[in-house]
């Protein structure tokens, strides 16, 4: 379904995305996401809340004063059962990480969830991995059976080359996501030379 309404028309792929204040918590107003859960947090201030609370940081991506879109970013761990980097002389099995905690985005916003994406992977590769370290980007998809079809943001992810932290996982699941996580380097080296 093409969008409609206050973004009709409107191409996001390009859009500057900002860092959120407190100034813009006021955007929300007609937001709408395909996950009730992504609204209420933004509605209810828990974003805010959880800024303060040095939980987490939020990007957005705005039209006017609409919210197309927006990004929660925080520290996290890679543990996994292999040895991801051993070509590398690295013999560890947990990494340092940047986990994208939410990513919401209107549903008539068209292109806002993939340049929140983009922009947050470049933002990584550049100005965090020059840091501190940070090796993977992790994410834990939305797995939600009891839509129809069932809802499964892991797709979305694969595009961008994210793999799965446990590929064998059998569905259904037992927590309502699907781990997954990206090597953050091939892009730097792309980035940064």
């Amino acid at each position: 379904m093409p969008p409609s309404g206050k973004f009709s028309g409107i191409n996001f792929a390009e859009f500057p995305v900002e860092k959120f204040t407190s100034e813009l918590s006021g955007l929300g107003q007609g937001f709408r996401c395909n996950r009730p859960e992504f609204v209420t947090y933004w509605k209810q201030g828990r974003v805010q809340r959880d800024i303060n609370a040095l939980l987490c940081q939020c990007w957005v991506i705005k039209h006017g004063d609409a919210l197309a879109g927006y990004i929660t970013l925080f520290a996290d761990k890679l543990s996994v059962g292999e040895r991801l980097l051993q070509e590398e002389g690295v013999q560890y099995q947990t990494f340092p990480a940047v986990k994208i905690g939410l990513l919401a985005a209107d549903s008539r916003a068209r292109g806002a969830g993939r340049r929140l994406l983009e922009w947050s992977l470049e933002y990584i590769a550049i100005d965090l991995a020059e840091s501190l370290g940070v090796r993977f980007v992790t994410v834990d998809a939305l797995y939600d059976p009891d839509t129809n079809p069932p809802y499964d943001a892991s797709g979305f992810y694969k595009q961008f080359g994210f793999n799965f932290v446990n590929p064998n996982e059998v569905l259904p699941l037992s927590v309502p996501y699907r781990t997954m996580y990206l090597d953050i380097k091939p892009i730097m080296d792309l980035l940064v030379g």
